[in-house]
């Protein structure tokens, strides 16, 4: 499989949630340069990271995200983080079934 096939199953996947290392995550983007995607933990209540302006003073919280490596060493799969990654996504219910 193609980094660019890798790129776009994932990109279907944005808004939807995932178990990630104990924490609930929402996928926000994928980013095809950097060969990466960004998550986003969905239990962000007043909680994140104090983010500091340009002089190094707290300004404000943000987010708290992350980001993991799309493609492995040979570049033709999904890497580790990855495949951990989509093991622990969170179906939605249907709003037909309930289920």
């Amino acid at each position: 499989m193609t980094g660019d096939g890798l790129h776009r199953k994932l990109h279907r996947l944005i808004g939807d949630r995932f178990a990630y290392l104990g924490d609930s995550r929402v996928l926000i983007e994928v980013l095809r340069d950097t060969d990466s995607v960004v998550l986003r933990r969905c239990e962000d209540s007043g909680r994140g990271n104090v983010q500091q302006n340009m002089y190094g003073m707290p300004n404000r919280r943000a987010q708290d995200t992350m980001t993991l490596q799309i493609s492995d060493a040979a570049g033709d799969g999904y890497s580790d983080d990855i495949m951990v990654l989509l093991e622990g996504r969170q179906v939605r219910p249907s709003p037909l079934t309930g289920r």
